[in-house]
């Protein structure tokens, strides 16, 4: 990764870190609440995370879920597709 391509991926991430601080961060049940027992709303902003079938609000294509150690990952495989394997 050149240092250009990771400078963008940092920012990147620090705008959606700030974007979802500002929301209230992202609560999925009532054990992630703020000091004030107040849920964060940034989940309704998610593009992929739990729309498993649902169309990607940018191309259309359906989003996808994969598991890994009882955990899910949510990705849109236009949109993200996965890396190249080396040959």
């Amino acid at each position: 990764m050149t240092k250009p391509v990771l400078g963008r991926l940092i920012q990147n991430a620090r705008e959606v870190m700030l974007e979802a601080l500002g929301q209230g961060g992202t609560s999925f049940d009532a054990l992630y609440v703020n000091v004030n027992g107040a849920s964060g709303f940034f989940d309704r902003s998610l593009d992929a995370y739990g729309r498993q079938g649902r169309p990607c609000r940018r191309c259309g294509t359906l989003i996808r879920r994969e598991r890994f150690m009882n955990r899910s990952s949510y990705s849109c495989p236009a949109c993200q597709p996965r890396p190249r394997t080396a040959s």
